[in-house]
Parts: structure tokens; sequence; C-alpha cells
């Protein structure tokens, strides 16, 4: 079973012409060439996995950060498949009302661009890029941005204490929007979407709160990161059954204290990222850790930007 992280999938966006996103014709074409080899993994089949049998051999998809591109077109595409898909969604937006800081970054970087981006951080904070001067970038190797958007992102993602990235990631927002910055509802579901989700037999899970990176927090914050984001899902859908996604999800951006944890709230395993294959029952693999590889990286998944395709 190869599972597939999936983040933006949409139309092309000349509002953000440095935005990097999977294209929904590319989306449509990737799930052709995913059912015409080795299949789609469906509902009852991963249900069976998860309850002790052999791994399907098919594609398993899966969608990070609970965005309105799921319901507005990953959605549509996958019911005129029949297909299944397991849904990942941050907390945060729907109690708190706020944009993440991960996407606050992801729109500056999309509007602006990295140049224009770098330099309103040395304008503004000149102390906190010399901590990205050496910035291990390996993180992020299966995306297709450049160096420098790579080193403003391990800057603002991986390296900053929270207080700093919060001011730096705001300063950014207000200004590559002049002001006049996007709302939560046109970037996130709301409980209805995420109830739609569930209704249209997907499954749902959790996915952070504020989408930190646990390795960085204290047991007690990673305990209330964790925490926070279960309790809602459970909520809203009444189970943990579709386990949980470690936000980021590369090495190093969890530890053994995030999968005790969430073994601990009852989800049944949890995703992360790494290149390669699921090929045990569940009871045999590293449950809390199960690999899912980039969509980026398999046929028909190369990203696009802006209205142009990246070769």
């Amino acid at each position: 079973m190869t599972a597939v992280m999936y983040h933006y999938v949409r139309p092309a966006d000349r509002a953000l012409p440095h935005y990097p996103y999977l294209a929904l014709a590319n989306f449509e074409h990737q799930l052709d060439y995913f059912s015409d080899t080795r299949g789609l993994v469906g509902r009852e089949a991963f249900e069976r996995w998860v309850k002790g049998g052999a791994p399907p051999s098919g594609f398993l998809l899966t969608f990070d950060d609970g965005l309105m591109d799921h319901v507005d077109f990953v959605l549509p595409a996958l019911r005129r498949r029949r297909a299944f898909g397991l849904f990942y969604v941050s907390s945060g937006p729907l109690t708190d009302g706020v944009i993440l800081d991960v996407h606050k970054l992801q729109l500056a970087l999309g509007r602006l661009g990295d140049r224009a981006a770098l330099d309103r951080l040395q304008l503004r904070y000149p102390h906190l890029l010399e901590a990205a001067t050496s910035a291990n970038l390996g993180h992020y190797a299966g995306q297709v941005s450049d160096p420098q958007t790579k080193r403003v992102k391990h800057l603002l993602n991986w390296t900053l204490r929270q207080d700093e990235r919060r001011e730096a990631v705001d300063d950014l927002l207000e200004f590559a929007y002049a002001g006049r910055t996007p709302g939560v509802n046109e970037i996130y579901l709301d409980e209805t979407g995420v109830k739609q989700l569930v209704a249209e037999g997907m499954g749902v899970g959790a996915h952070g709160h504020q989408h930190l990176l646990l390795s960085g927090l204290t047991p007690p914050q990673q305990e209330q990161e964790i925490g926070q984001a279960c309790c809602l899902i459970r909520t809203l859908t009444g189970s943990l059954d579709w386990g949980y996604c470690y936000a980021h999800g590369l090495p190093g951006s969890f530890d053994s204290t995030s999968e005790e944890l969430v073994a601990s709230v009852g989800c049944p395993f949890a995703f992360a990222v790494a290149d390669r294959d699921i090929d045990k029952p569940l009871g045999e693999t590293a449950r809390f850790a199960l690999p899912r590889r980039n969509c980026n990286t398999l046929p028909h998944g190369t990203a696009s930007v802006g209205d142009r395709r990246l070769s």
C-alpha cells in the first residue's frame, strides 16, 4: 500500500503567482494513473488492514490541513470515482478562528515570492535571518521550491521559537496583502465541511491544533497540541478511528513522546512522511510513524505555480 500525501489541489491561481500546488487537472491525471496501475485503496480494504489484515496493494489518498480545496475540488473528484480518502484536519482554525502560522507563511510567499520575502525579513528582522544561514534544507528535499524559499520555510517552521515566528509571519502576511489578509473561511473547512466529508464516507482524523513542530515542544505542550485536535475530531465525527497525522511529518518533527501521546488518546495509528510503502499488517509495523509519499514525487504529480507548471 502506497499512502500518498496531498495539500493544495486546485485550478490555476493567478492571485498567488509564487504559490506551489497540484493543479486539479494533474490531480485527475494522477488518479487515472493510480486506478489504471495498482488501483485506489477503498474504505473497506483500509479498515480490514487496520483490523489486522494484509495491506492492500493500491494507492491510499490522504489530504492534510483541512483546506477548503478538499471539499471544493477534491471531494467532487473522489465522488465521481466512488473513491475513498483520509482527511487530516488541524483544529485551531475551527476553534480559534485564526490562520495557522504555517499557512500565513505559505500565503505570504505565494504573493511575494522568495526574494521579496527575504528582503522584508532582512529589513524588519535581520537578526532572525542569521539563524537560517546554515539551515538544513533536507526537510524540504521533496518539494519543488527554490533554495531561497526553502531557507525561509526552514527558518520560520523549524528554527525559530513560536513567539519569534508569529511576529515575523504576521508581518509578512500583512505586507503581502497590504493589510487585507484573507479570512479563515476562505482557507479552511468549517464544521459543516468536516461533517460533509464524514457524510460522504471519507475518513477524518486529527492533524494537530496549531500545526506545530511537536519535537520542539515540551511534553505538556505536546499533550495540549495533540489533545485539543483529537478532542475536536472526536466531537465532530464521533471517533478517532482514522488516526492521527503529524504536522510537517518528516523525521525529526515528532518524537517518542509524540507517539505515546497519540496512542494514549485513542488513535489506532499515525501517519508521518517517508519515501516507502506499507507492506505489513498494522500490528507488525511502526504503527505510530506510518510512511506516506509526497504526491509531487509520483507520476503526474508535478507541482504548478500560479498559472504555469513547474518542469
